[in-house]
C-alpha cells in the first residue's frame, strides 16, 4: 500500500494541473522556488519532471523576460533537454508561471529557458483571425518569375523562395535558442529528406521520419477530442498520403484555445494550420539535439496564431488548406496521391516541392535516363483554372518539377498586385524510363504557287525532327500571313516552345501592372514539347503600363513615347504577328529561321 501512495500522489497532482486554471504572474517567481513540468516522453501519457527556478532574465528584449531553471528528470538526465518539450508548462504551488521554451546546445547541465506564462496570454490580443490571411512581403518580381517561367529553370528562384525563412534565435542569450521542433515526415523518400533538409535546418527543425496514427487526407476536425497541459501537439504543414507535422508540447489551455511551444514556430504571426493530436514513440538521444519521434494523430482543430511566445490554436475550427491531386504513370500501374498543403505564400511552395519531389522519387528509377512530362491545373478563386505544361530529360527532371510548381505557387501567392487564393492543384507526371527528345534538323518553306508570299496568303512549312536513337520524322504546318501584315522583311522562326518563350519575351519585355496580365502572360507561355512556329516582323511598338501596343503609327508612338505617367516604356522593334504549336511526345531540341520577303497583293 506504501508503495502505491507516492504512484497515486503524482497522479492526483498532473490531474490538478491539467484542469486548473490558476497561473502565477512572473512578479511572483523566486530564484530558488521548486515546482514541476509537465510532458509526453512515451505514448500520450503525460509525466512530471522537475525543475529548480535560477533567477530571472528580465527585459531582454521588448516586453520579453526569461525564467531560468534546472530540469531534471531520468529522461533528461540521460537525453538532456529534448527537442519535442517546447511548451511543456511548469507549475509552483499548482500554478503554471510559463513554458518551458529555450535551450544551450553541448550545455554541461540540463538549464533551460522559461517564457513566462503572462506572455504567452497576450497571444490572444494579438490580431483577430479574420479567415484571409496577408501575403507575405513578396519575394519574386514579376520580371523575374516569367523570366523563370519562359526559360524553364526556375532552380534559382525556388532556392530564393526556400530560403527567405532563417531560425528563430534568441541573439540577446549567448548561445541560447528556442528548443528545436521536430518535424515529423511520414511517406516521404530518403531523397526527398536529403535534398530539402538544409531549408528545414535553416528554420530550425530537425526533421526526423514518423508515421500516422490516421489515414486520409482530411483536415477536418475530430469530433469529441481536447487537450491538456502536457500532452503533445502537431502543427501540420502537410497531410494525407504524406504528412510533415512539427512536434511540441500544449502549455495551457483557456476554454478552447490551446497555448503551446513557448517560442515562435516560425513567427509568421496570423495563420490557418491544421491543429493534431501527437503520439511519442521515443526519444532519442543525441550529443547535438536529443528529439522526440512521433507519430502525428488526428486534425482537431486550427493553429491561428504563431508569435514570439508561443502559439495559439482553437479546438473544433477548421484550418484553410490547398486541396492537392498528383497522379503518376508510365513507370508501372497509374498512382494517385492527395494530400492538403498549408496555405502560406512562404511555406506553400516548399511543402508542395517535397511532396512532387517525393512522387517523382517514387515513380524513376535510380539512374540512367529518363523523360517526365507534366500536365498541371491549378485553379483559383474569382479567375479561370490556369494550365500548365511542360517535359524534362535527363537528370534535371527531379529537380526541375519541384521547383516549377514551388515557383508558380510561390509568385501567385505572394504577388505584388492583390491576394489571389489556390483552391486547388492538379497534377499529372508521365515517366518514361528512356530519352523523349528529338532534334529539330531542317525546316523549309513551300510557298504559294506563283512564288510570291503576300498579306492573307497561307505558306507550308515542312520541319524534320530526328528523335534521340529514333527515326526522323515530319511535322507539316499551314501558316497564314495575316492580313494586316506589313510588307517587306519578315521570318519564321521554328523551335520549341520554351525557346519561342525566350524569344517573345526578349522582344517584348514582360512589364505586367495588374494580376490579370500576369496570369495573361502565363496562359500563353508554350512548353519544351510544343513544336511552334511564330511569324516575325519589325514594326513601331511599345509597352507600356503593361500593355503591349504594337505597329503603332509615328504619331501615336511619339505620343506613348513622351507619356511618363506609367513609368518608362520599352519600345518595341520586331514582335510575333502569329503562331501555331503542334504538341509532341517529344522535347524539342533547337531552332531554325526562314527569312520572308512580303510582297504588295496583285
Amino acid at each position: 500500500m506504501r508503495k502505491l501512495i507516492p504512484t497515486i500522489c503524482a497522479l492526483f497532482l498532473i490531474a490538478t494541473a491539467a484542469t486548473a486554471d490558476s497561473t502565477m504572474p512572473l512578479s511572483q517567481v523566486r530564484k530558488g522556488m521548486k515546482g514541476y513540468g509537465l510532458t509526453v516522453f512515451e505514448g500520450s501519457k503525460v509525466v512530471r519532471f522537475d525543475v529548480e527556478i535560477i533567477g530571472v532574465l528580465r527585459n531582454i528584449g521588448p516586453d520579453q523576460n526569461i525564467i531560468l531553471a534546472k530540469v531534471d528528470s531520468p529522461e533528461v538526465r540521460r537525453s538532456g533537454v529534448i527537442a519535442g518539450m517546447s511548451g511543456s508548462p511548469i507549475y509552483i504551488d499548482g500554478k503554471v508561471i510559463g513554458a518551458l521554451a529555450y535551450g544551450w546546445q553541448f550545455a554541461k547541465e540540463p538549464i533551460a529557458g522559461i517564457t513566462p506564462i503572462d506572455e504567452m496570454l497576450k497571444i490572444a490580443s494579438a490580431g483577430t483571425p479574420s479567415g484571409v490571411l496577408a501575403a507575405a512581403t513578396p519575394r519574386i518580381s514579376a520580371p523575374e518569375f516569367l523570366e523563370a517561367m519562359a526559360s524553364a529553370k526556375p532552380d534559382a528562384v525556388f532556392d530564393k523562395i526556400a530560403t527567405s525563412f532563417g531560425a528563430t534565435e534568441m541573439s540577446t542569450l549567448s548561445g541560447a535558442k528556442p528548443i528545436a521542433v521536430p518535424l515529423s515526415l511520414s511517406s516521404f523518400a530518403p531523397e526527398t529528406v536529403q535534398r530539402f533538409g538544409r531549408y528545414l535546418d535553416q528554420m530550425g527543425f530537425v526533421a526526423v521520419p514518423s508515421g500516422v496514427t490516421s489515414t486520409g487526407a482530411t483536415t477536418t476536425p475530430a469530433p469529441g477530442k481536447g487537450f491538456a497541459p502536457g500532452d503533445s501537439i502537431a502543427a501540420v504543414l502537410l497531410d494525407g498520403d504524406f504528412t510533415v507535422a512539427a512536434t511540441g508540447t500544449v502549455t495551457h489551455i483557456d476554454g478552447d484555445h490551446v497555448y503551446a511551444f513557448g517560442h515562435p514556430f516560425l513567427d509568421i504571426g496570423e495563420i490557418s494550420f491544421p491543429m493534431a493530436e501527437s503520439e511519442i514513440v521515443t526519444v532519442m538521444p543525441s550529443l547535438a539535439s536529443s528529439f522526440k519521434v512521433a507519430n502525428t494523430g488526428p486534425v482537431i482543430g486550427e493553429i491561428e496564431q504563431d508569435r514570439s511566445s508561443g502559439i495559439m490554436g482553437e479546438v473544433g475550427k477548421k484550418a484553410h488548406t490547398i486541396p492537392v491531386t498528383l497522379t503518376v504513370d508510365g513507370s508501372g500501374p497509374e498512382k494517385t496521391y492527395h494530400v492538403n498543403v498549408v496555405r502560406h505564400s512562404q511555406l506553400s511552395p516548399l511543402i508542395l516541392a517535397m511532396a512532387a519531389d517525393t512522387v517523382v522519387a517514387n515513380a524513376q528509377k535510380a539512374a540512367g535516363e529518363r523523360t517526365v512530362m507534366m500536365d498541371s491545373e491549378i485553379d483559383l478563386k474569382g479567375f479561370p483554372p490556369i494550365h500548365l505544361r511542360e517535359g524534362w530529360a535527363g537528370a534535371q527532371a527531379r529537380s526541375a518539377i519541384p521547383a516549377y510548381l514551388a515557383v508558380v505557387s510561390g509568385y501567385l501567392m505572394s504577388n505584388e498586385f492583390r491576394d489571389v487564393r489556390i483552391e486547388g492543384i492538379k497534377l499529372h507526371l508521365h515517366h518514361d524510363d528512356h530519352l523523349r527528345t528529338a532534334r529539330l534538323m531542317d525546316a523549309s518553306l513551300i510557298p504559294p504557287d506563283n512564288g510570291r508570299i503576300s498579306p492573307g496568303d497561307t505558306v507550308k512549312v515542312r520541319a524534320t525532327l530526328k528523335p534521340f536513337r529514333g527515326d526522323p520524322f515530319v511535322e507539316t504546318f499551314d501558316v497564314k500571313i495575316p492580313e494586316n501584315q506589313s510588307t517587306g522583311s519578315a521570318y519564321l522562326l521554328i523551335g520549341s516552345g520554351t525557346v519561342l518563350n525566350q524569344v517573345d519575351f526578349s522582344l517584348v519585355p514582360p512589364d505586367p501592372r495588374t494580376l490579370e496580365q500576369v496570369l495573361a502572360v502565363l496562359k500563353r507561355l508554350r512548353p519544351s514539347t510544343d513544336l511552334t512556329v511564330g511569324l516575325y516582323s519589325s514594326g513601331e511598338g511599345a509597352v507600356a503600363a503593361g500593355a503591349y501596343l504594337p505597329m503603332l503609327p509615328p504619331t501615336m508612338n511619339a505620343v506613348v513615347s513622351g507619356d511618363t505617367s506609367n513609368s518608362a516604356q520599352a519600345p518595341v522593334k520586331y514582335f510575333a504577328a502569329a503562331h501555331q504549336a503542334h504538341s509532341l511526345d517529344y522535347i524539342v531540341d533547337g531552332a531554325l529561321k526562314i527569312d520572308l520577303d512580303i510582297k504588295p497583293k496583285i
